[in-house]
């Protein structure tokens, strides 16, 4: 007597969006993680994007490092003027502020009341490195009233700790040990899935620095290359003073790690003679 054959019934086709929707299985997850971190260990700049970083005014955005605070009236223009929720940060006091960025540009006083009449937070002493605390002493003492406890972006255009450094060696350590304290600090007032924009020219001795592995080290594997996209001032109204007037850069924006739903974001930028050593 011939035996029939078990019929063996098929797993059910999924529908073309259903499989695209279906979670990818631990261990594939885990190849990713790994895949992930070894570009940024290699100093791999990931995807390229054509269009800079988008900013919006439903966003808590934080500039630190503002100087004459140039870039954040092009970036509140951009916005159309709905600066509510734009907080401007610059490391030096006001007076010092008001001393060292005399010619060259649009007067300080002037920058600083039109960002005053949009609403822009503006803070003075604040440490790009120890961001909470500075931030919290600021306020405090300039009786800044509502100030974000998280930013959604926070923008570090061309950082330098400014030493006139001869040394290249010496002067690549110097600027990696302040970044380093940057991406550490600014994961304390970052919200889940914000970014990290920081602009740099790219080019020696920029390229020493290995933003992308620094990042990624300084916070114990929480930042991660997003992707990279030029950095173009001419998207931003206004005159930009020398170090914000990059041309065409390289914006190299940085995650945290997937499994935690949280974005951080770098910007770099390409060498160009109108930006400072």
């Amino acid at each position: 007597m011939s035996k029939r054959k078990k019929s063996v019934k098929k797993p059910p086709r999924l529908h073309r969006n259903q499989a695209t929707a279906s979670k990818p299985s631990s261990t594939k997850r885990k190849q990713q993680d790994t895949a992930a971190r070894r570009k940024v260990a290699s100093g791999d700049r990931g995807p390229k994007s054509k269009t800079g970083p988008q900013y919006h005014e439903s966003q808590q955005i934080l500039c630190v490092g503002e100087g004459n605070f140039s870039f954040a009236r092009a970036l509140v223009r951009t916005l159309e003027g709905q600066g509510q929720n734009l907080t401007a940060t610059a490391y030096d006091a006001r007076d010092t502020v008001d001393a060292k960025y005399q010619g060259g540009g649009d007067p300080v006083s002037d920058i600083i009341q039109e960002l005053q009449v949009c609403d822009v937070t503006l803070c003075y002493g604040v440490d790009a490195t120890q961001l909470a605390k500075s931030l919290q002493v600021a306020s405090k003492k300039q009786h800044v009233k509502n100030l974000p406890q998280a930013f959604d972006r926070i923008i570090f255009n061309f950082p330098h700790v400014g030493l006139g450094i001869k040394d290249q060696d010496i002067n690549v350590q110097k600027n990696q040990q302040m970044l380093s304290s940057f991406f550490f600090s600014a994961c304390e007032v970052l919200k889940a899935d914000g970014e990290i924009h920081v602009t740099l020219k790219d080019g020696k001795p920029y390229s020493l620095w290995n933003i992308v592995s620094l990042a990624h080290h300084a916070t114990q594997g929480v930042l991660i290359l997003k992707t990279t996209c030029p950095f173009h001032a001419d998207q931003y109204p206004g005159k930009i003073i020398a170090q914000h007037d990059c041309k065409h850069g390289i914006v190299m924006v940085v995650l945290k790690e997937t499994r935690l739903k949280t974005a951080v974001s770098v910007c770099m930028s390409q060498a160009d003679p109108c930006c400072p050593n």
